[in-house]
């Protein structure tokens, strides 16, 4: 990056018509040169492309007039540049933080396990009480895990009735009876019908997770 800011303000009085950095003696120039470095590294979403063209355009007043090339005078351009391109730095950066975000193989042990401990709760609780809770306490995946296992079989529950009484009951409630609404309700019905007809049978579930 700072080959790059360099490069331009060397070229300064040639582009812009500003002998500003001819003019610096070396500190000067040496200060000027690590200010507007540390003014791009504070932009997570700066590049190299990215200081470059900004530098190029600015100097040929694509962003409006100036006089000084200084630390405030880039903070606009860089403004304007974020400004024309926000949409896809947006983008950029929310990809990298999902990538950022991906969890590790101890995180996703972890919460598996957490997810196995909510299941044993559950089944202890319906054990005592002879009361199940809905699946959504205990996590959707449940249900299609053990459907994929062979092990709850859906149609075993008679589920044309099992929707046509939710429909009936939605009826109650609401003048426009949603399918989507039917079949996550009818799915919880199978699902407590399935918990407490593997505890009558003493099927221990809870062992085979």
């Amino acid at each position: 990056m700072k080959a790059t800011i360099l490069k331009h303000l060397q070229k300064m009085e040639f582009v812009c018509g500003l002998k500003q950095f001819k003019d610096y003696n070396q500190d000067e120039a040496k200060e000027l040169l690590e200010c507007l470095v540390d003014l791009f590294s504070k932009y997570g979403w700066m590049t190299e492309a990215r200081v470059d063209y900004i530098l190029q355009a600015g100097m040929r007043g694509h962003y409006g007039d100036f006089y000084h090339v200084n630390e405030k005078t880039v903070s606009v351009w860089i403004n304007q540049y974020y400004a024309h391109h926000q949409s896809q730095i947006v983008q950029e950066v929310q990809a990298l933080n999902n990538k950022e975000k991906e969890p590790t193989d101890e995180e996703i042990a972890y919460w598996i396990e957490i997810g196995k401990q909510i299941f044993r709760d559950n089944y202890q609780h319906a054990i005592e009480t002879g009361f199940c809770r809905d699946l959504a306490e205990w996590g959707v995946n449940w249900f299609n895990k053990f459907q994929e296992k062979g092990i709850l079989k859906p149609w075993e529950f008679n589920v044309e009735n099992l929707e046509s009484d939710v429909r009936k009951k939605l009826r109650l409630t609401t003048r426009y009876v949603e399918e989507s609404t039917v079949g996550a309700k009818t799915k919880n019905k199978i699902w407590k019908l399935f918990i407490l007809d593997a505890i009558k049978n003493k099927k221990e579930l809870d062992k085979l997770i």
